[in-house]
């Protein structure tokens, strides 16, 4: 009798409980997001494939992300709604940005730290609904729809729909949004070539040009003083002295920091009125083997301040292999210059002014450095043969 009673205490919890278990299951949290790209972006594709898709594999239906593309009318437009709703900075204005729940972030530094941890706090507490952006909802159900009238392969039928009940004034629909899923997006370099002169090439290329005829004189000054120049046995007896090495050193360190911490932090970098330097930051060729070119920068304007002092006190064996390593390192970052400058105008096909600048600042510390070091190389010359005939 006990176990009858038992067995029927049994059944009656499994048909009360069951279709609760049933009903949890099918009603899982999920944390809902947006992220805003460009097709032509680095640091997207990056989010993309290395945190969004990797997440969305582990968590499965229980996180939905929607990409807005923002070189589209409707795109930019939501991309300007969730600009206004959460007061992003103008320091922060770029993409990728992604927002989930009453939060953003921005660039592929930001996203892959926080992002995780805000997926698992949306999921214990409940989840996270689709963003109050203006236009949104009426952009899913545009995206939707336009779904629904083209048959789409089998992966992309998980594809978010309209989700939020919010009412949501001057909505803008547009049908520029897709359902991220193991199918990422547009490869970087999708399109074709640009062609023509980019915007500020014309002050690239001027630029270049006096880069070239400044190596030029660089080397005949070099080549005219070299008697006297590569004595690494004599003492240094005409340091270069100028004091515009420091100043320029030093304003190189400025334009470099800066870009240093834009290509760190993923920041939108301020371009000014000519160039768009936030494609040349974001370019494959920012970073040298892993190393942000601009890192680079700063390391090289730091020697050549070190460099100027050491050589500058005119004293010990140091002074003229100081001065030489300071010829040669000012010579060098007019080539790596020059280099860079080739890049932003045929391969990246994008302007920045701060390597530009950057560039400006390189050539004219090169040509302090050659008119000093030469002339007192000449003298020295002068002088050593002055002590030959009296002796």
């Amino acid at each position: 009798m006990r176990k009858l009673l038992l067995l029927l205490v049994m059944l009656c919890m499994i048909v009360i409980f069951a279709p609760l278990a049933a009903a949890q299951t099918a009603g899982e949290p999920v944390v809902r997001a947006v992220l805003f790209y460009s097709p032509t972006c680095p640091h997207c594709h990056t989010v993309i494939n290395e945190t969004l898709l990797p997440m969305m594999e582990q968590y499965g239906e229980r996180l939905q992300v929607i990409g807005v593309d923002i070189t589209q009318p409707g795109g930019a437009a939501l991309y300007e709604a969730s600009t206004e709703q959460f007061n992003v900075p103008a320091e922060m204005q770029g993409v990728p940005r992604l927002v989930v729940g009453d939060r953003f972030m921005v660039g592929s530094l930001q996203i892959p730290q926080e992002f995780p941890g805000i997926v698992e706090q949306g999921l214990a507490s409940g989840g996270i609904d689709w963003p109050a952006i203006p236009g949104l909802a009426e952009a899913l159900a545009a995206g939707q729809q336009a779904e629904e009238a083209t048959p789409a392969p089998a992966e992309a039928e998980s594809a978010p729909s309209a989700a939020t009940n919010t009412p949501i004034p001057d909505a803008t629909p547009t049908s520029e949004v897709v359902a991220i899923t193991t199918e990422s997006l547009p490869p970087t370099d999708a399109g074709a070539a640009p062609t023509g002169m980019p915007e500020g090439g014309w002050l690239a290329a001027a630029l270049l040009g006096g880069m070239l005829l400044a190596l030029l004189y660089a080397v005949l000054r070099i080549w005219t003083a070299r008697q006297g120049l590569f004595q690494l046995g004599r003492p240094l007896t005409a340091a270069i002295t100028s004091p515009l090495i420091p100043l320029l050193a030093v304003l190189g360190l400025g334009v470099a920091g800066y870009m240093a911490y834009v290509e760190i932090t993923h920041v939108t970098a301020v371009c000014g009125p000519v160039g768009e330097c936030n494609v040349v930051q974001s370019s494959q060729y920012a970073t040298i083997a892993g190393i942000p070119v601009a890192v680079l920068g700063l390391i090289n304007f730091a020697t050549v301040l070190g460099l100027w002092l050491v050589q500058r006190s005119g004293a010990g064996k140091w002074a003229r292999p100081a001065a030489l390593a300071l010829l040669g390192l000012s010579v060098f970052g007019v080539l790596f210059s020059i280099y860079l400058t080739l890049l932003e105008l045929i391969v990246i096909h994008a302007v920045c002014m701060w390597c530009l600048t950057s560039a400006l600042i390189t050539t004219l510390i090169m040509l302090v450095v050659v008119t000093q070091i030469t002339r007192g190389a000449a003298r020295e010359g002068a002088a050593q043969r002055q002590q030959a005939a009296a002796a």
